[in-house]
């Protein structure tokens, strides 16, 4: 999976980083202390999100 950003949980969240096992680290847009370890088949891409 490549970075961006992505849906979780209902969720805007920007990829980190991603495993080889298929997990990656993301971080909520609007909380950046707030970093989950997720499989990548729980995240849908979505395209450009504008945080303004």
């Amino acid at each position: 999976m490549t970075k961006g950003n992505v849906l979780y949980k209902g969720r805007v969240f920007k990829i980190l980083f991603c495993y080889d096992t298929g997990y990656c680290e993301i971080r909520d847009i609007y909380n950046v202390f707030k970093v989950e370890l997720v499989h990548n088949s729980q995240l849908t891409m979505i395209e450009d999100v504008y945080t303004n």
